[in-house]
């Protein structure tokens, strides 16, 4: 009986132990395919992996796995990345759709935590939530560039750092240069004068220590944190966070210290750079008790840190492409430059009335701009419930606006993987400025504040290096490919740092 009894216990406790795992086997396995349950009424897609997800589907070139799906799924590709749920938006028909007809549904932005970190709780204006916040620091920063970056203001900038180009040009005559530390100093100065209206020597020690704490950001960044997809991870004591918090702490450090000279000279009679125009708004609300919690010192700086990091890193990638492009191709650069000395000579600088007069010139810039793609996929957000394209989107969704889809559109664009200035000239001698598949700066609500800027210092510095300098590959190595990209960053589509020879025209 006691034999039996204990046969049975112990029977009973083997089964009950099955019983256990198998259930936690199924309650587990459950709870994972839960995970990848589509929404409903959801846009298709990759069904992914349970828990992550589609998180490893998107490599060290996300824009082309996300042209793939679009084939197989459509313009509009729902997928899951750990725990958020997410939507691509291909081809500019739905694109624009978006951004324009439905600007306001498609205006937030993700709230990833490498975000969170970099914006100081997003108080910038790149990525915080739409709302009057943000609305009142993009009034603020689209009067300080009507202010101080247009016309003669911007030519005056940027003519100012030419002489100290040409000098550091002439100490490596004859050498092979990487030029995105060349670039890098001269937005730098530019941007400098624009922010704090101060004016540095084009090596200054301060200028090369922000050059190099924006590589290690950019380097440590890479496509995010683990936290953007799994909430959870920001408590984990990872190293990818830890290094993005060091090296912020740096860099923020670093701009802290330009903002304080500039407030130490502040005036308020005599509002001549956009930090100083920022303080003065700042002064206006405490005075008239309206804003002032829109207007904190964090919010100033996390504003006056948008306009001189983005002002800067795009500009710099951009002619960094130009110039690798042009060395590729010698034939366009010297058709680029007969008409530069056609039109301008080489007697005075080029200046913002040329633009529409140098038609190859500007038809190669916009060229660099969709070849390139530096940014191929802009972040969105749906800021509340929408109805898109035949599908529902609930309010909180990540949104990819894959820009790249765009630029490299067979059905738009003729030999798209070419680079051809003839796609953005006409049959009658005019640049097209504005093709419907061509969106570099984005557009609607969170379209880039600086645009009309950017192009104005692409021009004036793109048209004033071919007037002056020749770009070719280093003798030896003409059979060497400078376009390669890295993998893909936080940062966009960079090239592989290359060396050229940039030479002083006869």
């Amino acid at each position: 009986m006691i034999d039996l009894l204990g046969a049975g216990e112990s029977g009973f406790g083997q089964f009950n132990a099955l019983t256990i795992t198998a259930t936690l086997g199924v309650v587990t396995a459950t709870l994972a395919l839960w995970t990848i349950m589509r929404p409903k009424r959801f846009p298709p897609g990759p069904r992914g992996l349970p828990i992550v997800g589609s998180i490893y589907s998107i490599n060290d070139s996300p824009e082309v796995v996300f042209g793939e799906w679009a084939k197989k799924y459509g313009d509009v590709v729902g997928f899951k990345a750990g725990q958020r749920w997410m939507v691509v938006l291909n081809r500019q028909a739905l694109i624009k759709e978006a951004v324009l007809k439905q600007g306001e549904d498609f205006a937030g932005r993700p709230d990833f935590y490498s975000l969170e970190l970099l914006t100081e709780g997003f108080k910038d204006i790149a990525f915080s939530p739409y709302n009057e916040t943000w609305k009142l620091h993009r009034r603020l920063a689209h009067s300080a560039l009507r202010h101080f970056a247009t016309g003669k203001p911007l030519q005056g900038l940027i003519s100012s750092v030419y002489p100290k180009v040409e000098k550091k040009l002439a100490m490596t005559e004859g050498q092979p240069i990487d030029p995105k530390f060349l670039l890098n100093l001269i937005m730098y100065n530019v941007l400098a004068q624009m922010c704090f209206g101060r004016s540095y020597e084009l090596e200054d020690p301060k200028v090369v220590q922000w050059m190099d704490l924006n590589d290690e950001l950019s380097e440590t960044s890479g496509l995010g944190l683990a936290a953007d997809y799994f909430s959870w991870a920001k408590y984990l004591p990872t190293s990818g966070a830890r290094m993005i918090k060091k090296n912020l702490e740096k860099q923020f450090g670093f701009l802290r210290s330009q903002v304080e000279e500039t407030r130490e000279h502040y005036d308020p009679e005599n509002i001549n750079n956009f930090y100083s125009l920022l303080l003065k708004a700042q002064e206006d609300a405490r005075k008239e008790g309206e804003n002032v919690d829109k207007l904190t010192d964090t919010h100033v700086f996390q504003t006056i840190a948008d306009m001189f990091g983005a002002g800067i890193q795009t500009t710099v990638e951009t002619l960094y492409w130009a110039m690798a492009l042009l060395a590729t191709y010698p034939e366009i650069q010297a058709k680029i430059r007969a008409e530069i000395d056609d039109v301008i000579g080489r007697d005075r600088l080029p200046t913002i009335n040329d633009r529409g007069k140098l038609v190859y010139t500007e038809a190669s810039l916009y060229e660099v701009l969709r070849y390139s793609s530096i940014v191929p996929t802009n972040l969105h957000a749906t800021t509340r419930d929408t109805e898109f394209g035949g599908y529902h989107i609930p309010k909180g969704t990540v949104v990819l606006i894959n820009t790249h889809s765009m630029h490299y559109d067979p059905q738009e664009w003729d030999q798209p993987d070419k680079f051809l200035p003839e796609h953005f000239m006409d049959g009658s001698g005019t640049v097209r400025e504005h093709p419907p598949s061509f969106l570099p700066f984005g557009a609607g609500r969170r379209g880039c504040l600086g645009e009309a800027v950017a192009k104005a210092d692409l021009f004036l510095i793109f048209s004033w290096f071919l007037q002056n300098y020749t770009f070719s590959k280093v003798p030896g190595k003409e059979s060497e490919d400078i376009l390669n990209m890295i993998p893909q960053t936080a940062f966009g589509r960079l090239l592989i740092s290359y060396e050229i020879m940039i030479n002083k025209r006869d």
